[in-house]
């Protein structure tokens, strides 16, 4: 076994058992990856979310990463929602800010054309922990980032706080990876990316460099 992001096949840890490794190099936390489901389980799952520009609960859950990125925002902005799901309405949100914003999702929205281009702005809302190659698909999302440009994703992290046996966060099966700050840290460092903004929480913002 190999770590899924950095690939140390030395420095790994079990937490507890041999279903979830960690990472001593970029301290990132992974499910065995003979536990992931499969692409139609997957889609199974996400087409039960009920997520609508409606529900003012939701809105006010993607306002966490829309109230920093904004005053970071230029005037008029090309952007990429990542892993937008079936109903994307950060889309529609970042609209709103001035942006032409495309679409992407591997189920739902499969347009691989649209990663052949960069983007002024790139979000990712509960996206990264469903990466199953996070090495391959961090390469993608940053390559999909113009020079310069913004990279917002959020994610629950781990923290000093966090007890991965009764970490409520781990329990969605398709949850796969877990980054720290020392995660995010490795990250910034390998992708010549600049953190501008970290709540230590569930959101980061990058710059691209």
């Amino acid at each position: 076994m190999e770590c899924l992001l950095c690939q140390n096949s030395t420095l790994l840890d079990h937490l507890g058992d041999s279903t979830v490794f960690k990472c001593s190099i970029c301290d990132l936390i992974f499910k065995n990856p003979k536990l992931h489901l499969s692409d139609a389980e997957e889609k199974k799952r996400y087409e039960s979310h009920q997520n609508a520009k409606a529900d003012q609960g939701y809105i006010n859950f993607l306002k966490r990463l829309l109230d920093p990125l904004e005053p970071l925002l230029p005037r008029v902005f090309s952007a990429l929602d990542f892993g937008c799901g079936p109903g994307p309405v950060l889309s529609s949100l970042i609209k709103e800010k001035g942006a032409h914003v495309e679409l992407y999702d591997p189920v739902f929205f499969p347009d691989n054309e649209v990663l052949k281009r960069q983007y002024e702005v790139v979000t990712c809302t509960e996206v990264v922990e469903h990466f199953k190659n996070p090495s391959c698909d961090w390469k993608i999302l940053v390559q999909a980032i113009c020079p310069n440009g913004l990279l917002a994703i959020m994610t629950q992290l781990v923290t000093a706080d966090t007890v991965y046996a009764h970490w409520w966060y781990k329990n969605d099966p398709t949850h796969v990876v877990f980054y720290s700050e020392k995660t995010i840290e490795f990250l910034a460092t390998h992708w010549n990316l600049k953190i501008i903004y970290n709540d230590q929480k569930s959101v980061v913002i990058f710059r691209k460099q």
